[in-house]
């Protein structure tokens, strides 16, 4: 059982910052090289939804199974396993948040911009709001990313002997 949670652990956190890592670094800047900046930005945000129902999934396998092993352990490595829980926790309150609460504006404020014309009163309001969203957006992913990496460092101390 023990050897089972840790695996399902491990694939998890595997998964979870590899596509982030994939994403971030080739998927999403070779789109916007190769497509003209609208089309991109439509195929990124189809993406999206599949990125963030992968991080979503990841995170509560990762959070459950390091939550049990938690719960279950007693070999004197309770409060590293505790920092683990936690660091899960966060990253994945900071994925909900990014996908269900930034994203959702960043798609209306792109959407406004879009219906108006490049030289308009409104067109540079809308297009600092879709820019302050993405800016949000991407610190929030990038810390995940961090947290995520740290995580897997931890993981690999308490394995050390």
């Amino acid at each position: 059982m023990k050897v089972l949670l840790f695996f399902l652990f491990l694939i998890s956190i595997a998964f979870w910052i590899g596509s982030m890592f994939f994403f971030s670094l080739f998927t999403a800047p070779t789109v916007f090289k190769v497509l003209p900046q609208q089309q991109a930005g439509n195929l990124i945000s189809h993406i999206f939804s599949k990125y963030y129902t992968v991080a979503y999934i990841c995170g509560l396998i990762a959070l459950i199974t390091s939550s049990v092993i938690w719960f279950v352990e007693n070999n004197g490595k309770r409060n590293i396993y505790l920092a683990r829980v936690i660091l899960i926790l966060v990253m994945l309150v900071l994925m909900v948040i990014a996908g269900e609460i930034i994203r959702p504006k960043a798609l209306e404020a792109r959407a406004k911009l879009r219906e108006l014309p490049s030289n308009s009163a409104g067109y540079l309001e809308k297009q600092k709001r879709f820019a302050k969203l993405h800016t949000v957006s991407v610190a929030i992913n990038a810390t995940v990313f961090l947290l995520g990496v740290t995580t897997v460092f931890i993981t690999a101390y308490t394995i050390k002997e």
